[in-house]
């Protein structure tokens, strides 16, 4: 017998700030029980107080609350070992980006997970954006006829990332961490938008000297897909405040969207963002749509879609093949850095 929605019981693994966003959005879409899991024990009881939920500091002893469904918000290096425990205890799967550090090992772990019949969904919440699913129908619908080039860019200050903490000790700052893969949506995103496969993958990198890091601070990333566009990705943790931006340039016009979060603490998840979408065509025909974008949203709705994933035993919009794909893509940047040569998909 299929579990309603307000019936399901979840386990969030990690109480940083994305784990509490999760555990705020899920009280929201009606699921109450809960417990929260984290080695440290602060972060545990503080979030199981504030929320009015379990907590568990060890993780063989979260998995004996037999949760429907869990949440992996840990480090990336740490995300295949939990899966497959979690799996062990029959849950389904919500894994944040990366899905791991490492490509090896994920596609046993996907397997075994189909084998089982549970779920794996990645936490790319970009392709919930209502911005990007205007771009996205453009494309499809063949409004500027076929995509020449598209440019996809994301940057902010690393220094502003943990508003009231210190970024010194930021993981994208260690070894195994670093900007390609901790700011994987702009090359997720654009992967969804052309609906195309990946030919090829060339990437040069940057590291800055002012504050003491192990890892690329900016990644030139430049792909090819196999019908012929050109994508060209910029991604840092430099740049004095947020930016984000796509412009994609076809046969027959451009399209272009650009995302300003509005300077409001993202604590409260009432944060707001300004959102425009225009449409240029050859023909002289333009349209331009500006609206302001309740940033959550996009949370809950990918939250809302891998519960409905396990409700009806369907396919989530990012499953963990399609989260895979977008993996394997950051690792071949990686490795082009390396080798100074294109790497083939």
């Amino acid at each position: 017998m299929k579990k309603q929605t307000e019936t399901l019981k979840g386990l969030i693994i990690g109480c940083g700030s994305i784990g509490e966003r999760h555990l705020y959005n899920l009280q929201r879409l009606g699921i109450t029980n809960i417990t929260v899991c984290d080695q440290d024990k602060t972060k545990a009881n503080q979030l199981a107080q504030k929320y009015k939920v379990q907590k568990s500091y060890e993780l063989d002893s979260a998995l004996s609350f037999e949760p429907d469904f869990t949440f992996i918000c840990t480090y990336p290096k740490s995300h295949l070992t939990i899966a497959n425990k979690c799996l062990s205890a029959n849950s389904h799967l919500f894994i944040e980006k990366p899905l791991s550090s490492e490509v090896s090992g994920v596609e046993k772990m996907l397997k075994r997970a189909e084998s089982k019949k549970l779920q794996v969904a990645v936490g790319y919440n970009m392709r919930f954006h209502k911005g990007l699913i205007i771009l996205k129908e453009h494309v499809k619908s063949s409004t500027i006829l076929k995509p020449l080039t598209i440019s996809a860019e994301w940057g902010n200050n690393i220094k502003h990332w943990r508003p009231g903490l210190s970024y010194t000790n930021h993981y994208v700052l260690k070894k195994g961490g670093g900007i390609i893969l901790d700011a994987s949506h702009e090359y997720d995103y654009v992967r969804w938008l052309l609906d195309d496969e990946i030919k090829s993958v060339y990437c040069k990198t940057r590291k800055i000297t002012n504050i003491k890091t192990e890892t690329e601070s900016i990644a030139v990333i430049t792909m090819t897909f196999k019908r012929g566009t050109i994508a060209n990705i910029i991604l840092d943790y430099v740049r004095p405040q947020y930016e984000r931006r796509c412009h994609i340039i076809g046969e027959k016009g451009d399209l272009k969207w650009e995302y300003t979060p509005k300077p409001q603490s993202w604590k409260k998840y009432n944060s707001q963002a300004n959102v425009t979408v225009s449409l240029n065509l050859l023909n002289g025909k333009k349209s331009t749509k500006n609206f302001v974008l309740q940033t959550n949203e996009m949370y809950i709705d990918e939250a809302k879609n891998f519960i409905d994933s396990i409700i009806h035993d369907k396919k989530p919009v990012v499953d963990g093949w399609d989260g895979l794909k977008t993996l394997k893509v950051g690792h071949a940047a990686l490795d082009s850095v390396k080798s100074n040569k294109p790497v083939l998909l």
